[in-house]
C-alpha cells in the first residue's frame, strides 16, 4: 500500500490513454444532430404527470405505513376521548329552552372541535421534520410540489373521515344533538 495525492493520480490519469482519449473526446463540442431523440431531454421533469403522481403516492404510502403508530395511537386516542366525552356530556334530553342550555350545546360542540384538532397535531411535527427534504428533491427537479401535496391530501383525508366518524357516531346521540331524523 503506497498512498497517492489527488493531485498525483490526476496526472497518472491524464498522461494514461484512457485519460488523453477522454479529454480529446470532450474537447470536441457535442453534435445535438448525431445524438439519439430519447437521449434529449425535452421535458422539465423525466416522468409524465402520472407517474409522478404515482411516485409520491406510493412514497407516501410507504411513509404511512412506517409510521402506523402514530395512526393507531390517534385512533385510539380519539376513541377513548369520545367515550370520555360520553360520559361527561351525557344527556337523555336536553333542553333547548334557556340560555344555559345552549352553553351546554355549545360546550359540547366546542369540545368536539377542539378535540378533533388537537388530534391532528400529532402529525404536524412529522410534516416539519420532512420539509427539508422536500425542499431539497424540489430545488433538484424530483417532482413539483403539487405532485408530493395531492399524495398526502389522497391518502390522509380517509384517516381524518375515520377519525370524524368515530367521534360522531360515539357521541352525537349520547350528547343529545338532535336526535331526530327531520332535524
Amino acid at each position: 500500500y503506497s498512498y497517492i495525492s489527488v493531485s498525483e493520480f490526476a496526472k497518472g490519469f491524464q498522461s494514461f490513454q484512457t485519460g488523453q482519449k477522454l479529454t480529446s473526446d470532450l474537447a470536441v463540442p457535442s453534435n445535438k444532430t448525431k445524438a439519439h431523440p430519447v437521449a434529449l431531454v425535452k421535458e422539465k421533469y423525466g416522468l409524465s404527470n402520472w407517474e409522478l403522481f404515482k411516485a409520491c403516492f406510493w412514497k407516501e404510502w410507504l411513509l404511512m405505513k412506517r409510521n402506523s403508530f402514530v395512526y393507531i395511537f390517534k385512533t385510539t386516542q380519539i376513541t377513548i376521548m369520545s367515550l370520555v366525552t360520553m360520559i361527561v356530556f351525557l344527556r337523555t334530553t336536553m333542553h333547548q329552552k334557556t340560555i344555559t342550555d345552549g352553553g351546554k350545546y355549545l360546550g359540547a360542540l366546542f369540545f368536539s372541535l377542539i378535540n378533533i384538532m388537537f388530534n391532528g397535531f400529532a402529525e404536524l411535527s412529522m410534516t416539519i421534520l420532512r420539509l427539508p427534504v422536500f425542499y431539497k428533491q424540489r430545488d433538484f427537479l424530483f417532482y413539483p410540489a403539487w405532485a408530493y401535496a395531492l399524495p398526502v391530501s389522497v391518502l390522509k383525508i380517509p384517516l381524518s373521515f375515520l377519525e370524524s366518524a368515530i367521534w360522531t357516531i360515539l357521541t352525537y346521540y349520547t350528547i343529545g344533538f338532535a336526535p331526530a331524523a327531520s332535524r
